[in-house]
């Protein structure tokens, strides 16, 4: 009868040698475990957990070797379990084993909502993770006391890190419920909701008071040194730009003066050279010859032949 029970769940087995400290053993919630005893002696083994024999053994089932096994474990069944000979005062007949019931993460604690005009910050703390690490959180809003659609907050899978988002394109002065909960490989928490009004639209007396809130505890010498700061930024950037158009200018009169100089040895050496005059525009002489007489450098012209 036991052999089909066994092989019909799921089993969690751990074996306890004697003598030894608390051994951890974890099962996840909804499964089946069975603990084995190193006590062997039939008819002389007892269980109890946490130091007491417990009066609720309807989940428990005591094996023909002294195992334990527990169905359907829930919560409640983490503990110490204690496997010991009757009547035995002797430490190295007993045996001790602290199972773990892994579950789904508790719910959130410290859930508040921080609303300003048009949004609003929702903000908690982790009350635990159930066993496994968090996945992430999902939070949703809608109007409150109505039955509308929840509305998703982006991102709809908030990174397991986090502990905190904003809520935007909220309507000023209006009433929001907000729920939050965490997901785990087992599942997700209880939600939990939480309330927040959004503030009313400023009115321009409003936002001036705001504006010019702190003016009488405002330190002068702080204006004082960031007006120097600017005022400096600013010569220097004058001074820049006066420097690059003096360099600019000295840079073109150079030019022009190298380019005189190179005129004045063409004009000694051939008086009659004009810089400006095309040979080929010069008007025939009076030979009515095509060609031009040409002046050498000591003076002597030299005429075509007609």
């Amino acid at each position: 009868m036991y052999k089909t029970v066994l092989l019909s769940f799921f089993l969690i087995c751990v074996t306890v040698t004697k003598g030894t400290k608390v051994k951890e053993v974890a099962v996840n919630i909804g499964r089946n475990i069975t603990i084995f005893c190193p006590i062997t002696k039939a008819g002389d083994i007892e269980w109890s957990r946490d130091g007491r024999k417990d009066t609720q053994k309807t989940e428990w089932n005591v094996l023909e070797d002294n195992s334990l096994f527990l169905a359907n474990v829930q919560k409640n069944s983490s503990g110490v379990y204690i496997c010991s000979r009757r009547n035995s005062v002797d430490s190295d007949e007993v045996a001790k084993i602290n199972v773990t019931v892994k579950t789904p993460p508790p719910p959130l604690k410290n859930v508040v909502v921080r609303p300003s005009t048009i949004l609003a910050l929702l903000l908690w703390d982790l009350a635990g993770d159930g066993g496994y690490p968090i996945v992430n959180f999902t939070a949703q809003y809608r109007l409150a006391y109505t039955n509308t659609s929840w509305l998703p907050i982006s991102p709809n899978h908030i990174t397991p890190n986090s502990r905190q988002i904003e809520v935007y394109n909220l309507t000023p002065n209006t009433t929001y419920q907000f729920r939050i909960w965490a997901t785990n490989q087992l599942g997700r928490s209880p939600q939990t909701e939480v309330y927040g009004t959004t503030l009313d639209v400023y009115s321009e007396e409003e936002l001036a008071r705001h504006l010019l809130q702190g003016v009488e505890t405002f330190d002068r010498r702080i204006w004082a040194v960031a007006v120097g700061i600017v005022m400096g930024t600013l010569i220097l950037l004058g001074l820049g730009v006066c420097f690059l158009l003096y360099h600019e200018c000295r840079i073109s009169s150079v030019g022009e003066e190298h380019e005189v100089i190179e005129l004045v040895p063409n004009i000694i050496l051939n008086p009659g050279f004009d810089p400006n005059t095309n040979p080929t525009d010069q008007v025939p002489d009076e030979n009515s010859n095509s060609e031009t007489p040409m002046r050498l450098n000591n003076n002597t012209v030299i005429h075509p032949i007609a």
